[in-house]
């Protein structure tokens, strides 16, 4: 049904579109000032706790080798501080579980501030991070200026895996940023001129995965885009880059605790991460389906059931490019004209992503917003993909969780959490099977 001629104008009108955005803009401030008091930040506390407690101590071991050192210094602090919400993040985190990496942590060198002080101009950054990005995803979709930023503050309102990341202080917003820059640089072709200055968009996805290596599948699938689009000799540029600019993250991680011994001491400490040594299971707010099938089956452990889901996925995906296996010869081609869209490319790694990893926490599910933004405007046969976009929206969206808990249906906010990003799967497999179609139809 079409909007009468004259509400149609007053929507599309500068002046509205400010009023509205405004209006939003205030409730979203109201509703970030209120929460702030009872957000514990628990995990801006370590990244910013480590750097702290290092510069106090003097001490010249890392974290991963002696995480009660940082955490005494810690448990000092917030013992003699006034401030209520030190006190309530240490009291959380008597026990430091130290799992950034050295560059991490170096980055968060510059936050090593007053608590309080500290987290609420993160959470800033966090919302800035998160609308910009909301934004920036929207009008790559075509959506309109005004409309986009709308979208973008509504997120914030709605979208619980972004509250649960400003909630815990993590840093999920800043990385969907980085994804929505990657996707506009890819979309118009930016890195289309000089080889070694469009290698910097490999380049940036080392950096990228040497900062909070939960997002390796995401870089790869950028990496394989690039090479589609842009060629091997490019692509060779682009490695050549990425490896120097993963060297310097790596360096720079190192110089800041006193060797590169620290990178081999934190990769020690992450393969707790499995589950074998950190009890990070469903119960603690771990969402991986790989780690609840390691619950349920004795059969293989989470990197087990993580590398068991890869290859379900990559059959299922050469399955829809060879037309279930009937048109084999086109399955290289399918693939290959698939990853040419960014869209795609971003989405296939997220997916992957929430399939395959041991760890993932609530506000991972941030990148989800990357495949419902692209599914939910995709032409073509794999149109079906919307419903998955919104299905996927509406699993994790405000209203329903807060229905949940106030039914004390908390099983169903972890099934909700865990399966939502299942509905995305058909939009993908659906767009690949299209691709397949299409080059059928040109031969």
């Amino acid at each position: 049904m079409a909007w009468p001629a004259g509400f149609s104008r007053i929507i599309r009108s500068n002046a509205a579109g400010l009023v509205i955005a405004l209006a939003l803009a205030g409730f979203l401030a109201v509703q970030a000032l209120a929460a702030f008091p009872y957000q514990n930040g628990i995990d801006f506390y370590q990244f910013w706790g480590v750097p702290v407690a290092k510069r106090l101590s003097g001490t010249g071991e890392t974290p991963y080798v002696d995480p009660p050192a940082y955490a005494r210094v810690l448990n000092a602090l917030a013992d003699a501080s006034e401030s209520r919400k030190l006190r309530e993040a240490n009291r959380q985190r008597r026990a430091i579980e130290p799992m950034g990496t050295p560059f991490l942590y170096a980055s968060f060198a510059a936050f090593a501030g007053e608590f309080e002080r500290a987290q609420a101009f993160f959470v800033i950054l966090q919302y800035l991070a998160a609308g910009a990005a909301v934004y920036m995803l929207a009008r790559l979709r075509d959506v309109a200026r005004w409309p986009a930023a709308w979208i973008a503050l509504l997120v914030e309102l709605t979208f619980t895996p972004f509250l649960q990341d400003v909630r815990v202080g993590n840093v999920n917003s800043m990385q969907l940023l980085v994804v929505a820059a990657l996707l506009h640089v890819a979309l118009r072709r930016l890195y289309s001129g000089h080889a070694l200055i469009g290698g910097l968009f490999v380049g940036v996805l080392a950096v990228f995965v040497v900062f909070k290596p939960n997002t390796p599948w995401i870089a790869l699938a950028f990496a394989i885009h690039y090479a589609v689009v842009m060629g091997a000799r490019r692509f060779l540029v682009g490695a050549g880059l990425a490896a120097l600019l993963g060297a310097l993250a790596v360096g720079v991680g190192a110089w800041y605790f006193g060797g590169a011994h620290a990178w081999a001491q934190w990769l020690a400490y992450a393969r707790g991460m499995d589950g074998s040594g950190l009890a990070l299971t469903i119960d603690q707010g771990n969402l991986s389906l790989p780690m609840l099938l390691a619950r349920l089956s004795h059969a293989y452990g989470p990197m087990g059931f993580g590398l068991v889901l890869a290859a379900a996925l990559a059959v299922a995906l050469l399955l829809a490019a060879s037309a279930g296996g009937r048109r084999s010869e086109l399955a290289a081609p399918t693939l290959r004209a698939a990853f040419a869209d960014p869209w795609f490319a971003a989405s296939l790694g997220v997916v992957f992503t929430f399939a395959t990893s041991p760890l993932l926490w609530p506000h991972y599910l941030v990148f989800a917003l990357v495949p419902i933004f692209w599914l939910a405007r995709i032409d073509g046969a794999a149109r079906m993909g919307a419903a998955g976009a919104a299905l996927c929206y509406g699993l994790l969206s405000l209203p329903l969780i807060s229905l949940l808990a106030a039914s004390g249906l908390y099983g169903g906010i972890q099934a909700a959490m865990v399966f939502s990003w299942v509905a995305l799967l058909p939009g993908v497999f659906a767009y690949v099977a299209h691709r397949n179609r299409a080059l059928q139809a040109a031969a």
